[in-house]
């Protein structure tokens, strides 16, 4: 045989059980309602940005008009490489995106306005701090 004979078989069942309880969130919470929740949280990112990110110099790179964001706000800044780095050795795991971008990604079933702001902070702090 060749790697063929993997194409198709049994799906990982004990995989699917978590996505199974998603899914179920997602069908009690009716798509307009996730989308309102992931309205409401890249608002609030936008808004704790322009609060805590913006005086040191980091960039908005999404859109600030929530209808044509999607549920993700992108900041930038020239340190950013080195402050992504920093988080993750702290256990908060943003994404970098080249070449000086962090996508704050936020899922509106698992996260919350606290948690958005906890990150916030975590990248205002680190980027203060400069021990990166």
């Amino acid at each position: 045989g060749d790697i063929r004979q993997l194409l198709s078989g049994t799906p990982p069942v004990t995989s699917m059980l978590a996505m199974q309880g998603m899914l179920d969130l997602i069908e009690q919470s009716t798509i307009a309602g996730v989308r309102a929740k992931s309205q409401s949280l890249t608002d609030f990112a936008v808004r704790a940005y322009d609060e805590l990110l913006a005086p040191l110099g980091v960039r908005l790179l999404s859109p600030r008009d929530a209808a044509i964001r999607g549920g993700h706000v992108t900041i930038g800044h020239p340190d950013f490489r080195e402050v992504t780095r920093r988080l993750w050795a702290d256990g908060i795991i943003p994404d970098f995106r080249f070449p000086d971008g962090i996508r704050l990604g936020l899922s509106p079933l698992s996260t919350s306005h606290v948690e958005t702001l906890t990150g916030v902070l975590a990248v205002r702090d680190a980027l203060e701090s400069g021990d990166f």
